[in-house]
């Protein structure tokens, strides 16, 4: 969750997907101003969702969330890093203040995961949630 003055802002997900790039993600830039060789050193594809509850952000703010989210990532050279960012008012005003697991399967759905969180076994109250003030 994404908050400035205790205001929530958004979601950031942050997937591992443990596979290369395909097709259609090197048809993106700027994998696909890329050499060849270059292509051929990914191994490994980590998937940013920053979901925000509005457009009333500015690009740099948009960017500010980009930079938090890859600070949060161990950047490795053999990484291919996609980051997209979602616009979403209804899910941030139908979201319940407490939610589930069936909230964050939704939020996975919205940008297109193919986590499923009811083939995991784990107690959504000792989720990790990280801070930074």
């Amino acid at each position: 969750m994404l908050y400035n003055d205790n205001v929530s802002m958004g979601y950031l997900i942050i997937e591992d997907l443990r596979r290369p790039l395909n097709e259609s993600e090197l048809q993106l830039l700027p994998f696909r101003t890329m050499d060849e060789e270059d292509i051929d050193d990914v191994k490994n594809t980590i998937k940013i969702d920053i979901v925000l509850d509005g457009d009333d952000y500015s690009s740099e703010e948009r960017g500010i969330f980009e930079e938090f989210a890859m600070d949060l990532v161990d950047g490795k050279p053999h990484c291919a890093y996609l980051c997209k960012t979602h616009v979403n008012e209804k899910f941030f005003y139908e979201r319940p203040v407490d939610p589930g697991p069936a909230d964050y399967q939704k939020l996975l759905e919205l940008v297109e995961s193919g986590f499923n969180i009811s083939d995991h076994i784990f107690d959504h109250e000792h989720l990790m949630h990280l801070s930074q003030d």
